[in-house]
């Protein structure tokens, strides 16, 4: 599917690029701000309320399509959808996984820690 349409992110661009340049030019025109905010709001409500009536939930038992999904978000690499996948996994619903650049190797890692994670500290 993915092949076909893709998942969004170039639309979701364009469209909101467009949006912003339509409403940059209707307050050039001298038209009342609070009133394009207020229909930029109720466009997003509706657009929220219809991609809420076609999302599904996936199961994380279905972990080919959890690897689907993330293959997807990984631009069609299957290695990062499928690593990603694992490590959901792994981690399971209420986990956090933090993808970093490497730094020299191209090598895809993955790195288990089990606790807290803390940036910064002593």
């Amino acid at each position: 599917c993915n092949d076909k349409v893709g998942d969004g992110t170039t639309t979701c661009s364009i469209l909101t690029n467009n949006m912003i340049m339509e409403a940059s030019k209707s307050i050039a025109a001298g038209n009342d701000r609070v009133g394009i905010k207020n229909g930029i709001q109720k466009a997003k409500d509706v657009i929220l309320k219809e991609i809420t009536s076609m999302s599904r939930t996936i199961s994380l038992e279905k972990m080919d399509e959890v690897a689907q999904v993330a293959i997807i978000s990984a631009n069609g690499d299957k290695d990062i959808g499928n690593s990603i996948a694992d490590s959901v996994k792994k981690v399971g619903k209420e986990g956090v996984i933090t993808v970093e650049e490497s730094k020299g190797s191209k090598e895809l890692e993955v790195e288990l820690t089990t606790g807290m994670h803390f940036d910064r500290g002593y």
